[in-house]
């Protein structure tokens, strides 16, 4: 467990002193005041795990001082000790209490005592801590459950839909080759059936991939520069204008390091399609960067395009979200990465500043990235 902090606050220095030997034994994070108002501002930004407080100190009191310490949020319960040399101030006594006080100790204070008390404050605050803890924990735990079970549901809804819908489109697609053959040539308005379904064809297969079928990944390896240069190949034909193009950054160890080449492409396919997408109205070069760690293999791409706000950055690994047009995207592509990525137990992140800018950022274990090799 961390250090504790504590405060000690009183306008002797000889006295902090007393303080500051008496709890010199225990696990503590030491902050001391020699005055009520400098106690109240370092309480506005550090929660302690109790406070030990004059009562009598110039100008503001320590009864005062308890008060603000009170309104401020982060020790709006802490528990507060006072220490008085004044026997008879009962008035005192009582309205410290009813500020807030769980104890007074009179001075000469017995050094045990308050060093018993402050164990128990220290013990109460490291429980606390550790409750908190746990709840967090729990929640965290809580929804990725909840999202596993969403996810389970939707691949189940996506593998039946796409079996469906592929029967479907195999009888519709026949009969349209049948029309073709009869008519002897293909109408406009027959090209017109044949591009359409070619679209649905691409929505079934995407739905087919993201229900897990697509997760079969072949066993063929090869060096993450060959793969980047596949990517090249297939996706350089769609770069129209002259101010837009494929930067491949990479040390010379990432660029040799063998990978599963089909998943490395089911990876960065996806999100290289992204960012061309969002260059087109503003054309500039998409950068794709690389490197090894001891553990990991490190990608990035980015882009100079629109950007993503904060709702869509944190939404753009669902499944079915998309920030474009219903009929541009299903929103499949990025999804089906972060299954791939978790696959291999690695990491995606997304930054990116509206109105401009959005990089993607992977990291991916070199042992499971080697296993996932060997098993194929």
């Amino acid at each position: 467990m961390n250090e504790a902090p504590i405060l000690i606050v009183d306008d002797t220095p000889e006295n902090l002193l007393v303080l500051k030997l008496t709890f010199r034994v225990l696990n503590i994070e030491l902050h001391q005041c020699l005055s009520a108002m400098e106690a109240v501002d370092l309480c506005a930004s550090i929660e302690f795990a109790f406070i030990v407080l004059d009562v009598h100190m110039p100008k503001v009191n320590g009864i005062e001082a308890a008060k603000k310490i009170r309104q401020t949020g982060k020790n709006r319960h802490t528990p507060i000790l006072f220490l008085t040399a004044d026997v008879y101030a009962t008035d005192l006594i009582d309205e410290g209490y009813d500020c807030g006080a769980v104890d007074y100790l009179f001075k000469p204070f017995n050094t045990k005592q308050l060093r018993a008390k402050a164990s128990t404050f220290i013990d109460l605050y490291e429980q606390r801590i550790e409750a908190i803890e746990a709840k967090k924990i729990i929640e965290e735990q809580t929804e990725i459950l909840v999202n596993n079970e969403k996810q389970q549901s939707i691949m189940k809804l996506s593998a039946g839909l796409s079996h469906n819908l592929n029967n479907r489109l195999t009888v519709v697609k026949g009969n349209v080759d049948y029309l073709s053959a009869e008519l002897g040539y293909e109408p406009d308005w027959v090209i017109d059936i044949k591009d359409s379904l070619d679209e649905c064809v691409k929505i079934v297969e995407a739905l087919q991939g993201y229900a897990g079928y697509g997760f079969q990944l072949e066993t063929e390896r090869g060096s993450l520069k060959s793969v980047f240069e596949n990517i090249q190949r297939l996706l350089g034909s769609s770069i129209t204008s002259n101010e837009s193009s494929l930067v491949f950054e990479f040390d010379d160890s990432s660029a040799l390091f063998e990978v599963p080449s089909t998943l490395m492409l089911d990876i960065l396919v996806p999100m290289v399609i992204n960012a061309l997408q969002a260059v087109i109205a503003d054309p500039t070069p998409v950068l794709l960067r690389s490197s090894l760690t001891q553990q990991e293999l490190l990608i990035e791409v980015s882009d100079l395009g629109v950007g993503m706000d904060e709702e869509t950055q944190s939404r753009i690994f669902e499944p079915f979200y998309s920030s474009r047009e219903l009929y541009e995207s299903i929103g499949l592509g990025l999804s089906r990465v972060k299954g791939l990525v978790d696959y291999a137990d690695g990491r995606i992140e997304v930054k990116s500043n509206k109105p401009r800018g959005t990089s993607f950022l992977v990291s991916l274990p070199k042992d499971k990235l080697e296993q996932l090799g060997r098993e194929g």
